[in-house]
């Protein structure tokens, strides 16, 4: 009997209608709602931004050049709370703005997918490690978005954990998981890892009962209660299921060198944002390396800084002790190993195996459209 809750279809095709969004909830005015880059450290996880006010355009009806920061009042920016990045340095202090040449309204966002939403709709101009999956399958629907720098690779910060009490291990996972409730976002790299990691270890995908999340919080509070077997998440749901007393099935060590499951967030803009403010989305690029660096020299005095605009007590292994992030150069998001061509086949592969298991019905036949590298080159001086 195939088990799979028939709300995963219903989702995945408000997935394709509605561009990409990474679980059940599509966006809403609440979810790109403006807030002040000082009030940053108090969104919450759950993506809604505060005040409820409609964020304000940035897009200006002016030629791009040397002009183009001077015309843009606003740069609205879309991040994750709870995703500790060392861009957040500056995020917290005003001194990222200050080296872009632009105010920033920094916007918490719950998934991947309502970034799509709020660039499509004009309130985003850029969107700061944007899951690649809702990219694509956004992109796969027609959006005119571009890939225009990788923000953060990751292997362990995205995972699925079962619980503990299971006794879970690769060679039983196929019996095991028989029948066992799985709670994942849906349309995002989680459940593609999800999808992926439990086809590689004989898992009946149709003996499961797959719940959408509402986001990461609900996957953690839904397993710590026992209400499902599996939850799969990102940042600290993860942790904190772990903590729990939770086991992963597989590390993201194995699924990259077993599966070849290479997990990584981009920076993203609405094409039509970077054909009018080229200097800005360069000038952030280069502000983002900078702070990368600047991190990279220091963690433990701008450790504690992060946390705060992140919202969260402290970085853990996101950035300490067991380091999870890496952060590519400039000059390696060029390479070949990025943006010079594995991001553009990899969207393909991930689209072609939600096609293969019934999740989406069509993928387009290349993807290097939605790939811009011209303000990477910029930013790196080429």
């Amino acid at each position: 009997m195939i088990k799979k809750l028939l709300i995963l279809l219903a989702a995945l095709g408000l997935l394709a209608a509605a561009c990409g969004s990474d679980d059940e909830e599509t966006g809403s005015s609440d979810t790109t709602a403006s807030t002040d880059a000082t009030d940053d450290s108090a969104a919450d996880d759950s993506g809604d931004n505060g005040d409820g006010e409609e964020a304000d355009g940035a897009m200006e009806d002016e030629d791009a050049g040397d002009g183009a920061m001077a015309d843009l009042e606003e740069l609205n920016v879309a991040y994750f709370a709870e995703w500790p990045t060392p861009n957040q340095i500056g995020q917290e202090d005003g001194s990222f703005a200050e080296a872009v040449g632009v105010p920033i309204n920094w916007v918490p966002f719950n998934n991947g997918g309502e970034m799509s939403e709020a660039m499509l709709a004009g309130d985003i101009d850029i969107s700061y490690s944007q899951g690649l999956t809702p990219f694509a399958n956004t992109t796969n629907n027609g959006a005119d978005l571009k890939v225009v720098g990788v923000a953060v690779s990751y292997a362990e910060a995205d995972n699925c954990v079962a619980q503990g009490d299971l006794g879970i291990t690769r060679d039983n996972a196929a019996e095991t998981l028989k029948g066992a409730t799985v709670m994942t976002p849906i349309g995002n790299v989680t459940h593609y890892k999800m999808l992926s990691m439990m086809e590689f270890l004989g898992v009946d995908l149709d003996e499961l009962s797959i719940v959408p999340a509402e986001g990461g919080a609900a996957t953690a509070a839904a397993f710590e209660s026992g209400q499902i077997q599996v939850g799969c998440a990102f940042g600290g749901s993860v942790v904190q299921m772990i903590d729990g007393g939770g086991a992963l099935i597989m590390t993201g060590a194995e699924q990259e060198n077993e599966i070849g499951i290479f997990t990584y967030d981009i920076v993203s803009i609405p094409t039509s944002f970077g054909e009018a403010h080229p200097n800005v989305v360069s000038d952030f690029l280069v502000a983002v390396e900078t702070f990368n660096e600047t991190w990279a020299e220091d963690p433990e005095t701008y450790n504690p800084t992060i946390a705060a605009a992140a919202g969260m007590e402290d970085v853990g292994d996101f950035l300490a002790g067991d380091v999870w992030f890496s952060f590519p150069t400039l000059e390696e998001q060029l390479s070949e190993e990025w943006l010079g061509g594995y991001v553009q086949v990899n969207m393909k592969e991930q689209l072609d195996t939600f096609v293969r298991l019934g999740e989406i019905p069509s993928s387009l036949d290349d993807f290097s459209s939605f790939v811009d590298t011209s303000y990477l080159q910029t930013a790196a001086g080429g």
